[in-house]
């Protein structure tokens, strides 16, 4: 695979779905980057690709994926199969992260490797952390604090009709959602409890949120922060729950450059360091 070069590539999922991704090759790599998407988001939405590409210039190898069923089918760009949407749960998107970090790892076994999750990816990305070998940080963009996101009316409504419509607002498509992602829950609320799993998160952690996020609450993101052992938290002003980005990317905004230059500066600083070594060994690692 030369410098520069993008590689698709379709693994299956536990379940033998199909999970389709793409690698970014920096020249001369340094590390591994895997880009975790969010709840109704995908490898081709909006700043993805443009990240996955920046960050490449950085020396690192990038990976972006679709989740097995966050309702992409054969079209990158259409929700096609909003049949596996409708059963998606936390506990199949961390099978699927297991799946894509073990095929990157073992393509490019010398790396160290570091997470990069958006907004529920954020939160799929710290909950699998503990899971992840080889790696050497963990990167939150605009992360959920907490899973159950959900209040007692809407379960009860939810579990008596058996789904819960939620609306796309880019496609104006019904994104129906069955019980399934309550029952995991239910059955795994140890496992999916965010803020204790970044309580054992033993690399550095850099939370990125910005000021005007109308989905997930910037207080979410220093809650995030504050139960961290050894981590840093940039608050962008004026930035929304997106860095300001839609889809298509048509321009970006200085916000989201932002967030993506601190996002490598961590990522280029830490990969391969004696500093997360001696944060490891519990020894005293100042923030950056």
């Amino acid at each position: 695979m030369r410098p520069g070069a993008v590689m698709q590539f379709t693994i299956e999922s536990d379940e033998g779905i199909p999970i389709r991704g793409d690698l970014h090759i920096g020249e001369r790599p340094r590390a591994l980057v895997v880009i975790v998407h969010g709840f109704k988001g995908f490898k081709d939405w909006g700043f993805f690709p443009w990240l996955a590409g920046e960050l490449a210039g950085h020396r690192l190898v990038v990976c972006r994926f679709n989740m097995s069923r966050n309702g992409i089918g054969d079209d990158p760009e259409t929700f096609g199969r909003l049949d596996l949407f409708a059963d998606d749960t936390y506990s199949i998107e961390l099978a699927d992260l297991r799946a894509v970090v073990r095929y990157a790892q073992e393509r490019f076994p010398s790396l160290p490797t570091f997470l990069v999750g958006h907004s529920r990816g954020g939160g799929v990305a710290l909950l699998g952390a503990e899971e992840v070998p080889r790696l050497e940080g963990v990167v939150a963009l605009s992360p959920i604090a907490r899973v159950d996101r959900w209040d007692e009316e809407t379960i009860r409504e939810w579990r008596r009709k058996g789904t819960l419509d939620v609306v796309n607002q880019r496609t104006q498509q019904v994104m129906r959602m069955s019980p399934a992602v309550l029952d995991d829950f239910e059955r795994n609320a140890e496992r999916l409890d965010i803020l204790s799993a970044v309580t054992r998160l033993q690399v550095p952690l850099l939370v990125v949120h910005g000021d005007r996020d109308e989905s997930v609450p910037s207080d979410e993101g220093r809650l995030i922060v504050s139960r961290a052992g050894d981590a840093s938290l940039a608050i962008i002003g004026n930035a929304s729950h997106t860095f300001n980005a839609i889809h298509p990317l048509i321009h970006v905004p200085v916000e989201l450059s932002l967030a993506a230059e601190l996002t490598a500066h961590f990522v280029t600083s830490y990969a391969g360091t004696e500093s997360v070594r001696r944060f490891r060994n519990g020894e005293n690692v100042a923030s950056g």
